[in-house]
């Protein structure tokens, strides 16, 4: 096994080591966790999975939970009875307000960015396909959290591809 793969092991594993205590450390305070958001990393790398559920609230007890694919950034984060006014989070290019979601923060980044992130269709489709980022997270992941197709995508939204000229 070279070093690469075995460090993507050890990472990942780590990552799933971590989630599982906060699990754990979350069901034994129900009482004031109210449920876990997804957090994914703001950058170019993210997978699809990842920037889709990124921003979504579960339940305690239900959910994806990091690690979702080898070598996981991402993240879950308990949701508390008060206002996380004024949080902050961190992206590539420095800290964001915490409650901007993935496809929320890459609406604001060049279009070239977009297009390297997401691919170019995506991309357009983001820009110019008239659809909340919420909307555009929701049409890129289908049952059990798995990537869509464009063309699935498109069967889903076919109006946000004629706006978008695709």
């Amino acid at each position: 096994i070279s070093n690469r793969n075995a460090e993507a092991v050890v990472r990942t594993a780590v990552q799933h080591v971590a989630s599982t205590a906060r699990q754990a450390t979350w069901s034994a305070n129900s009482d004031i966790v109210k449920g876990v958001e997804f957090v994914a990393t703001l950058d170019g790398r993210t997978t699809i999975q990842c920037r889709s559920l990124d921003g979504k609230v579960f339940p305690v007890d239900a959910g994806p939970r990091p690690p979702l694919h080898i070598r996981c950034r991402s993240t879950v984060i308990a949701v508390l009875g008060f206002s996380r006014k004024n949080a902050i989070r961190s992206s590539k290019d420095g800290a964001v307000a915490a409650d901007l979601t993935y496809y929320d923060w890459l609406k604001t980044q060049p279009a070239g960015f977009q297009d390297q992130a997401i691919g170019k269709t995506r991309g357009a489709l983001l820009r110019r396909g008239g659809l909340s980022a919420e909307r555009f997270a929701e049409l890129n992941l289908g049952k059990n959290f798995q990537p869509l197709t464009l063309a699935q995508m498109r069967d889903l939204e076919p109006r946000a591809f004629e706006r978008a000229g695709l």
